[in-house]
C-alpha cells in the first residue's frame, strides 16, 4: 500500500538523521514512551536511547516489595544483569529472598548517557503482573518510597554511609538517578490501595528536594477508572498515564478498529469499547486531571490481535490528537518493536504522530453511537504472543543461571485479559464474558471500601461475579483459563 510505503520511507529518514535528538516535552502531543527491561536477548538500553524517535523509556522491573524481598525490594531487568549471588542482602532473615540485582554494569554505564547525551527521560517501574508484590498499608508505602528514593533518586551522603544500596550509581561512587517513577501495579490490594496512595504520595513529597522535574507515571488497564490504581489516580497527580489499551477486548484499541475499518481522517468516529474517552472522563475531578494521556499500544503482532498496523494506529491518532490530554503513544516493548518485520514500530508510529504535528489543529469531531462494540470482544484468551519469548530471558550472567521465568515478561503478556461479569452487565450474544456499559461517573474512594467499577471483583471490593463466571487474579470476571487457573478467587466466582 502506498501508505505502508511512505511509513517506510520516513523510518528511512529517522536512521539517517539519528543523530539528531529531541528534547522531551512534556506538552508534546507527539512523545514515545518505550517500555524497556523484558525483551527477550534484548539490546541494551542506550541502543534505545540512542533512537530519535524515543522520548521517555520506562524500565521494567521493580517485581519484588521489600516484604517479599527479605525487606529489600527486588529487580529484574532480564539479560542485563546479572542473578544470585550477585544481590544485596537484605535487612531481614531469610537471605534466599534477596533479589535486588547488585550487578547491572551495563545498565550502570548507559543511563547516564541516556540522560546527558541523549536527553532521554528514564522512568523506574514498579509492579507489573507477577504475584510478587503487595504494600500491606500506608507504612509500608511511606517506607518503600523512602527507599527507592534512597536508592534510586538524588545521592546523599548519608544513604551509602549507612550501608544502604545504590544499584545504579557507577564506579567511585559515581551518582546515577532515574528521572522518575512508572506504577504498573496489577495485583489486588490487600489493603484498599492504601499503601500505594500513600507510597506515592511521599515520592510527590520527595520530588520537591530534587533538582531536577522528576515524572510520576501510571500504566493502568484500560477500563476506567482501573480496578488497582483508580482509586490512587483519583487521590495522587500522576503525570502521565499511559493506559495499556490491548489484553482487554472490549475497551481495547483492536475494539476501536472494528468499528471504524474505513474511519477517514477529520470525521466522527463510531463509537466503540475503546476506553480513552472514558479515560478523560473519568480523569475529570480527579488530583491527576492535568495528566496527559498516551495510548499503550504492542510493538509487533501477537496472537490475540491486539497489534495496530500503521494504517489503524493512524486512524486511531485522528480521533484522539486533537483532546488536550493526549500525549503521545506508549509501546510494549522495546525489543519486539525494534525488530518488528515492518521496520523499528516506534520510528514509524513517531512519524504518524509528528505528522498530525505539522496539521492544523482542530477540535474534536462529535462521535456516532453504534452497539458494534461487542463485536471485539469475542476473544478471551490473554494475549501471550508479546513476550512469551521472554519467559525464559536468563540473566548475563557471568556465574549466574537464574532465569527470568517469575518476572513480569509472561506476567506482562498475561497482564490482564479483563472481562466484565458482576452483576451490573448485560450479556453478549457472540461472546463468552459479559459486556457493560462503563459508567463515566464512577467515583473511587481511596479508603475505606473503594466502588467497584464495571467488572471488577474479588478483594478489594467484596463483589462476586455473575453466576458461571471465575473471578481472575486481577480482579475481573470472566471464563478461560486466564481468569479460571492460577490466582482465581474461589470466594468470588467459580474457579477450575
Amino acid at each position: 500500500m502506498q501508505l505502508f510505503t511512505f511509513f517506510s520511507s520516513i523510518i528511512t529518514v529517522f536512521i539517517f538523521i539519528h543523530s539528531c535528538q529531541a528534547l522531551y516535552n512534556p506538552s508534546s502531543k507527539s512523545n514515545i514512551a518505550l517500555y524497556w527491561g523484558q525483551g527477550a536477548g534484548q539490546q541494551r538500553l542506550s541502543y534505545f536511547c540512542a533512537k530519535s524517535t524515543v522520548d521517555v523509556i520506562p524500565i521494567a522491573f521493580v517485581n519484588i516489595f521489600p516484604a517479599q524481598g527479605n525487606g529489600f525490594p527486588g529487580t529484574n531487568f532480564g539479560n542485563q544483569c546479572w542473578g544470585p549471588p550477585y544481590v544485596y542482602p537484605g535487612p531481614g532473615n531469610n537471605p534466599t529472598l534477596n533479589q535486588l540485582q547488585s550487578e547491572c554494569p551495563n545498565l550502570v554505564a548507559d543511563i547516564p548517557i541516556c540522560q546527558g547525551t541523549y536527553s532521554k527521560k528514564i522512568v523506574l517501574s514498579l509492579g507489573g503482573a507477577s504475584q510478587t508484590y503487595q504494600l500491606t498499608g500506608a507504612s509500608d508505602g511511606v517506607a518503600f518510597a523512602d527507599f527507592l528514593w534512597g536508592a534510586f533518586g538524588p545521592q546523599t551522603p548519608s544513604w551509602p554511609a549507612s550501608g544502604q544500596p545504590r544499584p545504579f550509581d557507577g564506579p567511585n561512587g559515581q551518582e546515577v538517578e532515574v528521572d522518575g517513577f512508572d506504577f504498573d501495579i496489577e495485583m489486588p490490594s490487600t489493603a484498599n490501595i492504601a499503601g500505594y496512595i500513600a507510597m506515592a504520595s511521599r515520592l510527590r513529597t520527595l520530588f520537591k528536594r530534587a533538582s531536577k522535574p522528576y515524572l510520576l507515571t501510571g500504566a493502568p488497564q484500560c477500563i476506567a477508572p482501573d480496578a488497582n490504581m483508580g482509586a490512587l489516580m483519583k487521590a495522587v497527580a500522576f503525570d502521565i498515564i499511559w493506559v495499556q489499551f490491548y489484553n482487554t477486548p472490549q475497551c481495547s484499541a483492536r475494539s476501536w478498529i472494528t468499528a471504524n475499518p474505513n474511519h477517514v481522517d477529520g470525521k466522527p468516529e463510531v463509537t466503540s469499547g475503546f476506553g480513552y474517552h472514558s479515560w478523560t472522563t473519568f480523569l475529570d475531578g480527579t488530583a491527576s486531571k492535568a495528566a496527559k494521556l498516551y495510548i499503550g499500544v504492542l510493538g509487533a503482532p501477537d496472537a490475540s490481535n491486539y497489534y495496530l498496523s500503521l494504517n489503524e494506529l493512524s486512524s486511531l491518532v485522528d480521533v484522539c490528537y486533537c483532546d488536550g490530554r493526549f500525549g503521545g503513544v506508549m509501546i510494549w516493548e522495546a525489543t519486539t518493536a525494534d525488530t518488528n518485520a515492518a521496520g523499528p514500530y516506534y520510528s514509524a508510529v513517531k512519524s504518524i504522530l509528528t505528522g498530525y504535528d505539522s496539521k492544523p489543529p482542530r477540535l474534536c469531531p462529535p462521535a456516532t453511537s453504534t452497539t458494534s462494540s461487542a463485536k471485539s470482544a469475542t476473544k478471551t484468551s490473554v494475549f501471550s504472543a508479546k513476550t512469551s519469548s521472554s519467559k525464559s530471558t536468563t540473566s548475563t550472567a557471568k556465574s549466574s543461571s537464574k532465569a527470568t521465568t517469575t518476572k513480569s515478561t509472561s506476567s506482562q503478556a498475561s497482564k490482564s485479559t479483563k472481562p466484565p461479569g458482576n452483576k451490573t452487565t448485560s450479556k453478549s450474544s457472540s461472546s463468552t464474558f459479559t459486556t457493560e456499559t462503563i459508567s463515566k461517573s464512577t467515583s473511587l474512594s481511596a479508603s475505606p471500601g473503594p466502588s467497584p467499577p464495571a467488572g471488577a471483583c474479588g478483594a478489594p471490593y467484596g463483589v462476586s461475579c455473575s453466576a458461571g463466571y471465575c473471578c481472575s487474579q486481577y480482579g475481573y470476571c470472566g471464563n478461560g483459563a486466564a481468569y479460571c487457573s492460577t490466582g482465581c478467587q474461589p470466594a468470588f466466582g467459580i474457579c477450575g
